[in-house]
């Protein structure tokens, strides 16, 4: 293969428009993974730098910071303000507790699945803050038993674990999903619903859940014996009820959108309910008089990654207008020759640990115009190669640094570097083998 990658860089005639784009990816890439700068500054790298060498037409770059999808994402984003300024996600989570009961098994099922419904709908970063105190609290309270160590490090690292499985299950629930979407719209022309994806990233999350919780009730609680307390029921005031009533109201025109353009006159996407649902915070009141959401409230929204989305789609432009993507694919042929699931795994096996070391946004950003132009030139579908590699790159469970929920458990410093890796690398194994089998037969059988 390395011979095969030297005479095929000698074969393909890099010009000097090639080498500079190569030059601003190799740039972004370093300072993606070494972070000597903000990730949201070197997304801003395609405007500085790729403008004056003409590496990206205007229009092109307007369309990349500009993509709709991004705007969908911060309809998202600003919805799940909604519900955190107004503390419906505690409740949601303390319903959940509560119905599940207060064995071991049962409060850790409790905590993931409570982790994973928020995370699907709100920032897994968001989600982990939440529901830390929460076990710390649960953890403070239960009695003392041999295992309790044991019990609470299987507890907090449930909830780094299902925060990021969560949100793979909607389009809006983790960035990855997002920028896959765009950069597919932008440079293929595939425009992917949030149901779609729903009926992509759904049955994945809930199969590894569901392995999750296996594998953490062995490691942790197979031994573990108590009983926790009675949660009283707590009812939700009316400013929670108006922000769950208009959220509902989100999801299910996300859901139905397809068949409600069949029968309207004008044609609304899922870019359109978010920002609907967005501004009607700002409209419908509070109890307090005032809106439900005020302006200020904006302060707290991550801003800064809605620039990494555009750069991310800035960066495929340009390779692709470079024709660096091609020359790649073209490196990569000889691999047409692996049996397709054993080409799935390798594929999504090197996004899943490269995510480790390195910004998920950022890897998909390089990886999707790759992976997918690599699909189209083998007749493969486009859409299930890269629903893979963006599922992938939010399965990262072994180290602190690689999503912001493995840095917020680790904070907690109940919980060792070495007990993180140990068995998020069992984790990560098993994501790439499930999201391999998860593509294969939405998409091959």
């Amino acid at each position: 293969m390395g011979i095969a990658l030297f005479f095929g860089i000698r074969q393909f005639e890099i010009t000097a428009f090639d080498s500079s784009a190569l030059g601003l990816a190799l740039w972004m890439v370093y300072w993606w993974i070494t972070q000597p700068v903000p990730l949201y500054l070197t997304a801003l790298l395609p405007i500085a730098v790729g403008v004056p060498f003409a590496l990206i037409p205007n229009d092109i770059l307007a369309q990349s910071y500009g993509n709709q999808m991004i705007f969908l994402f911060l309809g998202g984003f600003i919805l799940a303000l909604g519900i955190e300024k107004w503390k419906l996600h505690e409740q949601i989570a303390f319903s959940i507790l509560r119905l599940f009961g207060r064995s071991p098994q049962r409060i850790i099922g409790g905590f993931m699945v409570s982790t994973a419904l928020l995370s699907m709908w709100i920032s897994n970063t968001a989600t982990a803050l939440m529901m830390l105190p929460i076990a710390m609290s649960v953890i403070q309270a239960i009695p003392r038993f041999r295992e309790k160590r044991l019990f609470s490090i299987g507890l907090l690292l449930s909830i780094a674990f299902s925060a990021n499985i969560g949100g793979t299950a909607t389009l809006i629930g983790t960035p990855p999903n997002i920028q896959m979407a765009g950069i597919l719209e932008q440079e293929f022309g595939m425009s992917i619903s949030f149901f779609e994806w729903f009926l992509i990233g759904t049955p994945f999350m809930l199969i590894m859940l569901l392995i999750t919780f296996f594998t953490v009730r062995f490691y942790f609680i197979k031994n573990a014996k108590f009983e926790m307390g009675a949660i009283e029921p707590r009812k939700l005031d009316p400013n929670q009820k108006r922000v769950l009533y208009l959220f509902l109201t989100v999801v299910g025109l996300w859901m139905g959108r397809t068949l409600l353009n069949d029968y309207m006159s004008i044609v609304i996407n899922d870019t359109v309910i978010a920002l609907s649902g967005a501004i009607l915070l700002f409209v419908l009141p509070s109890t307090e008089k005032r809106p439900l959401l005020i302006w200020e409230d904006l302060t707290q929204l991550p801003w800064g990654i809605l620039f990494l989305f555009g750069g991310g789609m800035a960066l495929a432009a340009i390779l692709a207008e470079a024709n660096i993507v091609s020359f790649l694919v073209d490196v990569m042929k000889p691999l047409a020759g692996f049996p397709i699931f054993i080409l799935l795994l390798v594929i999504f096996t090197v996004a899943l640990f490269a995510t480790e070391l390195m910004s998920n946004l950022a890897l998909v950003s390089l990886l999707i115009p790759l992976i997918a132009k690599f699909a189209l030139e083998l007749d493969l579908p486009l859409l299930g190669i890269s629903a893979g590699v963006a599922l992938s790159a939010s399965c990262a469970f072994m180290l602190p640094v690689a999503t912001p929920p493995n840095a917020i458990i680790y904070s907690s410093n109940m919980i060792k570097i070495k007990e993180m890796v140990k068995y998020g690398f069992l984790l990560n194994l098993i994501a790439s083998l499930v999201v391999t089998c998860v593509i294969y037969v939405l998409f091959f059988i």
